[in-house]
């Protein structure tokens, strides 16, 4: 899978000013754009693929979030990196 691609899979939950606070919705959110990445490119994806498609949406969607959430950014990454290992070797 191309960054593009990931960044698109990630659309729906980064499009979002809520992208980062932990709602229910946004988790929801985030769940689903992870479950459409791993059906387009499967799994495991590396936590620096997720990092580097989070700044990507989010320069083009909320243009100031990848520097003012650089932490959140980090964690969410390292998160769906944790995920996708875990549909890895459960599968």
């Amino acid at each position: 899978m191309d960054i593009e691609q990931l960044r698109n899979s990630l659309k729906p939950w980064l499009a979002l000013e809520t992208w980062h606070t932990g709602h229910a919705l946004d988790e929801q959110r985030f769940h689903k754009a992870l479950k459409s990445a791993f059906d387009k490119r499967g799994t495991p994806i590396a936590v620096d693929k997720f990092r580097e498609a989070i700044i990507l949406g989010l320069s083009q969607y909320r243009v100031n979030d990848a520097k003012t959430f650089e932490n959140d950014v980090d964690s969410f990454a390292q998160l769906a990196e944790d995920i996708s290992y875990y549909v890895s070797n459960t599968a």
